[in-house]
């Protein structure tokens, strides 16, 4: 190839990258529509679909229905949420409205929005939109009505943080349903979270799955049911900040309930704990802490039986300054990661250099010597 190919080649390589430069740039500019009492920022997604990222409430008049429209000037809405919000479970940010729990204080602001919000009782979504973001009603009061289009499919469980008066899902959505306040999906053999406020939870039978990082705790549920037909319990399904008794089903082949716990009867692992102080005592049906979803009060000290042979890391998610107090002579198997900074060992009389020898590998691995007492 001469000189003169190469340099024209380059040059239209240059436009290429001008051109797509400017077509994200245009993406990114922001426009605003106020309808009724309601102000709608959005950006351009496509030459004919746009994305709603913040709703302003110009007043508190007339504001109790949030109907989101199905197109702001000509151009269908199919997103809802900050432009800021991170595809990304773990971070908070702010919501729709510009409501924001603050860092420092945990305390959520502005208030002025917040109070305004309050005021909104009902919030309609078009059937154009297919998707949120995941902190976009995030924060919101409880006690809201919303509906769920038949488009509708992206980050839904998000949802199920709050209490919602009424949760409806239209019948031509093709992924999910909801059934005794359960988002479900449209087979019925996944459980997402929930959607209403209940005492008693009860997870439809016919579920099999209850999926990863479900979201239950909105629901301020006391009992928690388990039909026979569920085969699997994902890990960060069943956190709750208060004190949860957890019932299993006689006839389930996978899973079974033993001092308010769930535990699997084919591994012996310790699925769900409730804990109803601060010292825990692991149930001696037991073998394997891997992975448990605690319900109730923060731990600071933890008994374990002789039963339990294996400890895996990160096996909860108290991690610092825990005591554990060991009943077994023989230390179970324990990862190299178990412990961290400030946790201290308990063992019975004669135990003390075998646990040493047990916690070996985690000590190295973080550099922090483990103390170790008999009693």
């Amino acid at each position: 190839m001469n000189l003169k190919k190469l340099g024209l080649l380059g040059l239209f390589c240059m436009c290429i990258l001008y051109l797509n430069t400017t077509c994200d740039a245009k993406t990114e500019e922001e426009y605003s529509e106020i309808i009724g009492n309601f102000k709608f920022t959005y950006q351009e997604l496509t030459s004919n679909e746009i994305w709603v990222t913040k709703i302003d409430i110009m007043g508190v008049k007339n504001v109790s229905i949030l109907k989101i429209p199905l197109k702001i000037n000509g151009k269908k809405v199919v997103k809802l949420g900050s432009k800021y919000d991170p595809e990304d479970d773990f971070v908070e940010t702010h919501n729709i409205f510009g409501i924001y729990r603050s860092e420092d204080d945990e305390i959520i602001r502005p208030k002025k929005i917040i109070n305004k919000v309050a005021y909104i009782k009902q919030i309609i979504l078009p059937s154009t939109v297919t998707a949120i973001t995941p902190n976009c009603f995030r924060l919101v009061q409880d006690g809201k009505c919303i509906n769920i289009p038949s488009r509708f499919t992206k980050n839904i469980s998000y949802l199920c943080e709050i209490k919602w008066k009424k949760f409806s899902i239209s019948s031509k959505n093709k992924k999910y349903k909801v059934k005794n306040g359960v988002l479900l999906s449209k087979d019925g053999k996944f459980a997402y979270g929930s959607v209403m406020p209940m005492k008693k939870l009860n997870i439809p039978q016919g579920v099999k799955t209850i999926k990863d990082q479900s979201i239950f705790y909105g629901s301020g549920a006391t009992d928690f049911y388990i039909p026979a037909s569920v085969k699997k319990i994902g890990f960060q399904s069943l956190f709750f900040s208060d004190v949860v008794r957890f019932h299993v089903s006689k006839k389930n082949k996978h899973y079974a309930e033993t001092k308010d716990c769930v535990y699997s009867k084919k591994s012996g692992r310790l699925v769900a704990a409730s804990v109803k102080n601060t010292t825990f005592t692991v149930p001696e049906k037991v073998t394997y802490l891997s992975k448990t979803n605690f319900a109730g009060k923060p731990v600071k000290k933890f008994i374990i039986p002789a039963t339990v042979k294996k400890i895996e890391s990160f096996w909860s998610p108290y991690l610092e300054n825990i005591t554990y107090e060991f009943k077994g002579k023989k230390p179970p198997k324990i990862e190299d990661s178990f412990a961290f900074k400030g946790i201290k060992l308990q063992v019975p009389k004669g135990c003390k250099k075998a646990y040493r020898r047990a916690v070996k590998a985690t000590s190295n691995e973080y550099g922090v010597k483990i103390e170790i007492s008999e009693v």
